[in-house]
């Protein structure tokens, strides 16, 4: 993709700087070659790949020192997940420069970016571009870390920022009440969050999404596609811009006072010419991930003007916060005229059978978390069902000579008091075939968990996990987005019968 393509170039210019270095015309005194002056850039990601205004920063800084200047990038600073530390480092002399999000300032007591992270406000790229391009707007923001020890260099634009929800579409307010929410860590998103209803959390990983921990998260197409973020949580409302991703370079001031007026020149023009590069490439990175991300299963949703509207009033309380703060308001009034005035975007183009359909919410699987006991059964009837699989319509179905070895013939399972239990009558008998199986399971409203517990030698009786949506036609109990795909047809192509 075109961000880690971007990185690459600007790794290798950091190698070819660092050659250059060894063969530079003009020695020192003993007639040697005088090395490249080295500065560290500290951040908290572990690399470039989704920061293109900051691969394009250093390799400017290269290019146009010549080779004279390189930049060494430590990423995940001191372990990573914690931008403040990053902020602080730097400050301290730690490190030469830094990055990190301007929505991570307000958490070392800088308030003059928290309007850039009012909940839509600058949601859209034409917004962002008005807003980073206003040079004064932004001088008057980096001039805020000058009390720190920091001299900032520059305000680059990213990617705008959405909503993604586990299992339903989140297009007004009363959709975000309740839910345990992912947010990057941030004063003002937070706050953010809490006016829409949900409650917000820091804790946002692959693990905790996909077990269940989490409702919801606030993403971008990179970071959604990258994580697999949209096996849980496949709905995404795309044109509901919270806030953007804009990020700030910055330098240790007594760092920056030190170089020569050269030296100084050449770091400033490169964090000026790659904001400048980043207004422009905010959103290009964004077509090849929403097309993964939709034919892995996401659904893009799109909140009408009315819902979008409600929305931006249910944030008010962070608004209001923000107008009784004397420094804060300025800020706020300038950004709000900057937005306001902005064109609208063009309209999201989304891939062919990714736009969000009623019912979407029934097709799509439920987050797995296996149980380690037995759960609530439930409103699912206990009892005892039974399910016939012919080797014809396994075949006709399209699985495979050992799925229809597997699965040929009747099953008898039991449900009952968060156990699960069943018997084989194979057409075929074979060592799985003939296995019977058990573990627990847990019901919450029409959305079912299940753990085997059985352990077959050098296989499988089921899967160790997975969670299916239960219907009843009469005595027929029906199963629906199944999350094991390879299990769908087996578990839930056909009715089972309820027989006790």
């Amino acid at each position: 993709m075109r961000r880690r393509a971007i990185a690459a170039q600007a790794a290798a210019l950091i190698t070819l700087s660092a050659l250059a270095g060894c063969f530079a015309a003009g020695g020192d005194k003993s007639g040697g070659s005088r090395p490249p002056h080295e500065l560290v850039l500290a951040n908290n990601d572990g690399n470039l790949d989704g920061v293109p205004s900051v691969a394009r920063f250093v390799q400017r800084a290269e290019a146009l020192s010549g080779g004279k200047l390189t930049v060494r990038v430590e990423s995940r600073w001191r372990g990573g997940e914690d931008e403040p530390r990053v902020i602080e480092d730097v400050a301290a002399g730690r490190a030469d420069l830094g990055w990190a999000g301007t929505r991570a300032f307000d958490l070392v007591g800088v308030a003059a970016f928290r309007p850039l992270h009012a909940p839509f406000l600058v949601g859209t790229y034409a917004a962002e571009t008005a807003v980073v391009s206003d040079h004064a707007l932004m001088r008057d923001l980096l001039s805020a870390l000058e009390p720190l020890g920091l001299s900032g260099l520059a305000v680059a634009a990213d990617e705008i920022r959405f909503p993604a929800a586990t299992t339903h579409p989140l297009r007004t307010p009363a959709d975000f009440a309740g839910l345990r929410f992912a947010t990057v860590a941030s004063d003002v998103q937070s706050e953010g969050l809490r006016a829409l209803g949900a409650r917000p959390t820091t804790e946002l990983n692959e693990q905790a999404l996909t077990s269940g921990q989490l409702d919801g998260i606030e993403t971008m197409w990179w970071t959604y596609d990258v994580h697999s973020y949209y096996d849980a949580a496949p709905f995404a409302t795309a044109n509901a811009g919270l806030w953007p991703r804009t990020l700030a370079l910055f330098a240790n001031t007594k760092t920056l006072d030190g170089l020569s007026e050269q030296e100084r020149s050449w770091v400033e023009q490169a964090a000026e010419d790659a904001a400048a590069w980043s207004v422009k490439h905010a959103a290009d990175v964004e077509r090849e991930p929403m097309a993964h991300a939709c034919r892995s299963g996401a659904r893009v949703v799109t909140a009408t003007p009315q819902q979008l509207s409600a929305l931006r009033q249910a944030a008010e309380p962070v608004y209001t916060s923000m107008r009784k703060d004397p420094e804060q308001r300025p800020i706020l009034e300038k950004i709000e005229a900057l937005a306001t005035k902005a064109p609208s975007d063009l309209p999201l183009s989304v891939p062919e059978g990714c736009v969000y359909q009623p019912g979407d919410e029934k097709a799509i699987p439920a987050p797995v978390q296996a149980l380690s006991g037995p759960g609530d059964p439930g409103g699912l009837p206990q009892g005892t069902y039974r399910l016939e699989h012919t080797p014809a319509e396994l075949t006709e179905h399209g699985e495979t000579e050992e799925s229809v070895r597997d699965n040929a013939g009747v099953i008898t399972w039991t449900l009952r008091g968060g156990r699960w239990s069943s018997h084989p009558d194979p057409t075929y008998p074979n060592r799985f075939s003939t296995a019977d199986c058990a573990g627990f399971y847990d019901v919450n409203r029409d959305v079912a968990t299940f753990t085997t517990t059985t352990v077959v030698a050098g296989g499988t009786c089921a899967p160790p996990s997975w969670t299916a949506r239960w219907s009843l036609d009469g005595d027929t109990l029906r199963w629906s987005a199944v999350s094991v795909g390879d299990f769908a047809y087996v578990f839930g192509g056909k009715g089972w019968t309820k027989i006790d």
